[in-house]
């Protein structure tokens, strides 16, 4: 669980396309469901605000009840639209095979969902992917459970075009909507009442190549997500999930009372979380400014002044003067440096 009580887990924006796409396949209006859930049928994009997970389970609940289907959670991780794949997922299926995708997904999806933990580890001849909810009753998450480890198992076998070996499915919650219908998709017995959501499967599998990769995408998605969560960094914690809200957004002059909101918590408590890291709230907003220039330079063809423009420099000057204070070069030379990396 959460370590502060006022802070609320949530999931991407995107889980609402995803159910969207599910009521629609069935020719079931969204709108009156997504608002008597209080959600905006439009708020689905990436950039969006993230939502609780109450809320979210809420909405599978009642999207659950409006299609007669309590197993909507499998049937939606069956019937996956990957056309409308957030761009984690999209990064994933680019991997080169199933070991290289499933560590992306378990290092990136924390700084996405922060309402999910996942852990992704292999012994000697099994391979154990867990992806955990957070949140107190776990008899709600029924259908987001089921939902998460069979949308992997789907993606899994449609980017290597083959079954997954599955050895054993767990989940946390007690009792299923359709204990039989888990156990004929997952091929297996399936465990419920489990400390954790978990997909084993036979580690030799790890090494399937996925038909789904493209390795020139997966390492410029890599290097831009690595930019834009600073994964890799000695600091993966609460300051890259403020920067990143700060960097998915274009006003410069955002306070800390609408990033809190983002974040589904008290401007005061953004600011304790802030200083646990040893940083301010303006501090903050500089390291953001400069992850924004850092990625800009890698991932766009925005010429400087365009891009000094777009992080609230009036002048390229400033821009360049900040930038080298930040990384000891130039914008330019920091852009040819990445490019070189690219091309290699």
């Amino acid at each position: 669980m959460p370590e502060r009580a006022d802070f609320t887990p949530s999931l991407s924006p995107r889980f609402v396309t995803y159910i969207r796409d599910y009521l629609r396949d069935r020719n079931i209006s969204p709108e009156e469901i997504f608002v008597n859930c209080g959600i905006a049928l439009a708020h689905g994009q990436e950039n969006d605000a993230a939502i609780p997970v109450e809320q979210i389970s809420r909405l599978f609940e009642c999207a659950a009840l409006a299609t007669e289907n309590p197993s909507m959670g499998l049937t939606m991780g069956k019937d996956f639209h990957f056309e409308s794949s957030s761009l984690l997922i999209v990064s994933v299926m680019s991997a080169p095979s199933v070991r290289e995708g499933l560590s992306f997904l378990a290092a990136y999806d924390r700084y996405i969902d922060s309402g999910i933990t996942t852990r992704f580890h292999v012994d000697e001849q099994e391979a154990h992917f867990t992806a955990n909810l957070l949140h107190e009753n776990a008899h709600q998450m029924a259908q987001i459970n089921e939902y998460l480890l069979s949308f992997l198992m789907q993606m899994l076998s449609t980017a290597t075009r083959c079954p997954v070996p599955v050895k054993s499915v767990s989940f946390c919650h007690a009792v299923s909507p359709d204990l039989a219908a888990l156990e004929t998709f997952f091929g297996t017995r399936v465990t419920l009442g489990a400390p954790e959501n978990t997909l084993t499967f036979l580690a030799e599998y790890l090494d399937i190549p996925f038909q789904t990769s493209n390795r020139v995408l997966f390492k410029v998605l890599t290097n831009a997500l690595k930019s834009l969560f600073s994964i890799g960094s000695d600091r993966n914690g609460f300051i890259d999930m403020v920067c990143r809200q700060m960097m998915i957004g274009s006003d410069n002059n955002i306070s800390a009372e609408k990033i809190a909101e983002r974040l589904n918590m008290s401007p005061r408590t953004l600011r304790r979380r802030l200083a646990d890291e040893g940083y301010s709230f303006q501090e903050a907003k500089s390291l953001a400014r400069e992850r924004r220039a850092k990625y800009l330079l890698a991932n766009s063809s925005a010429s400087l002044t365009e891009i000094a423009y777009e992080l609230g420099y009036s002048e390229l000057s400033a821009f360049s003067r900040a930038f080298r204070a930040w990384v000891g070069e130039t914008p330019q030379a920091y852009r040819d440096s990445i490019r070189d990396l690219l091309g290699s």
